[in-house]
C-alpha cells in the first residue's frame, strides 16, 4: 500500500458509484492526480464541502494493494474559493482554465508553475474582482506558453525575418508580409507590446497592464484561437461559458 500527503486543488470532479465521487486534483508534488473520495454525496458527510471543484488544500492520498484507484482519506481545506462558487459566470470560466490546463498537462507530470499560475488566476477572480476576460485572455496566453506553445514575437515564425507584420495564429507567432496564413491578425504596436508583457512577464504581474476596450477585445480573441488552432480542440466548457454570459 502506499499512503501520500499532497497539496493541490480539485480541477474536476464527477459522480462515481452511489454516494461517491472521482476528484481530479492538481498537485504541486505529483501533476494531477485521480482518487475517489468515498460516501462524499451522503447527507451526513463532513467531507462534502472539502470535496467540491476549486477546493484547495492538503489531501491524503492512499492506494492499497492490487488497487489501481486512489482513495482520499481526508482534504485540510484551506481555500474554497467561496466567492468564484457563488458566480456561476466566474465558475464556468474556471471549469474551462481547468480544462484547458487538463488537456496541456495529462497525468502525473508536476508542474508547480502551471499549478500557482492556476491558483494566482482563480485568487484574482475570488478576491481581486479582476475582470474575467482579461483573466481569460492572459491564462490561455500564459499556460500555451508555459504548456510548449509560446508564440514568437521578434521575427518571423516562418522564415526569419526581422519584419514583423501579423501575428499568425495556426503558425504560433509573428510573420512578415510574404509568409502571412489564413489565420492572422495584423500587428501594430499597441497589440505587440501587450501580447510581449503576457507573455513574458511574471507570472505575479501577470495582470498588471492596462488595455483599452478594443485592444483588450481583440487579445480576448487572439489568445482563444490560439488555444483552439495550436490545440486542435474544442471545449464545450467554453461554450457552457459563453452561454453563461448571456445570461
Amino acid at each position: 500500500m502506499a499512503e501520500i500527503r499532497a497539496r493541490g486543488i480539485i480541477i474536476k470532479q464527477s459522480d462515481y458509484g452511489e454516494g461517491h465521487r472521482m476528484l481530479t486534483v492538481f498537485t504541486e508534488e505529483y501533476g494531477i492526480v485521480k482518487a475517489v473520495s468515498y460516501g462524499v454525496k451522503k447527507s451526513k458527510s463532513k467531507a462534502a464541502a472539502s470535496s467540491q471543484f476549486l477546493c484547495y488544500g492538503d489531501f491524503d492520498f492512499y492506494k492499497g494493494v492490487g488497487k489501481d484507484i486512489m482513495t482520499i482519506n481526508n482534504i485540510d481545506t484551506l481555500d474554497g474559493f467561496y466567492p468564484v462558487s457563488e458566480d456561476i459566470k466566474k465558475l464556468s470560466l474556471c471549469v474551462y482554465l481547468a480544462d484547458i490546463t487538463y488537456c496541456i498537462l495529462g497525468m502525473n507530470n508536476p508542474d508547480s508553475r502551471m499549478l500557482h499560475l492556476f491558483l494566482n488566476s482563480v485568487y484574482a477572480l475570488a478576491y481581486r474582482d479582476e475582470p474575467m476576460d482579461k483573466v481569460k485572455a492572459v491564462y490561455e496566453l500564459k499556460m500555451m506558453s508555459i504548456g510548449g506553445y509560446s508564440p514568437q514575437l521578434n521575427a518571423c515564425v516562418s522564415c526569419g525575418s526581422n519584419e514583423v507584420y501579423a501575428f499568425d495564429l495556426l503558425k504560433g507567432g509573428s510573420v512578415c508580409r510574404a509568409c502571412g496564413g489564413k489565420y492572422i491578425v495584423k500587428l501594430d504596436k499597441n497589440l505587440y507590446r501587450a501580447l510581449d508583457y503576457i507573455i513574458y512577464s511574471d507570472d505575479k504581474k501577470m495582470l498588471s497592464f492596462n488595455a483599452s476596450d478594443g485592444l483588450m477585445k481583440l487579445i480576448c480573441k487572439i489568445a482563444e484561437q490560439y488555444v483552439e488552432l495550436q490545440l486542435d480542440q474544442k471545449f464545450s466548457s467554453l461554450d457552457y461559458y459563453k452561454t453563461m454570459l448571456t445570461m
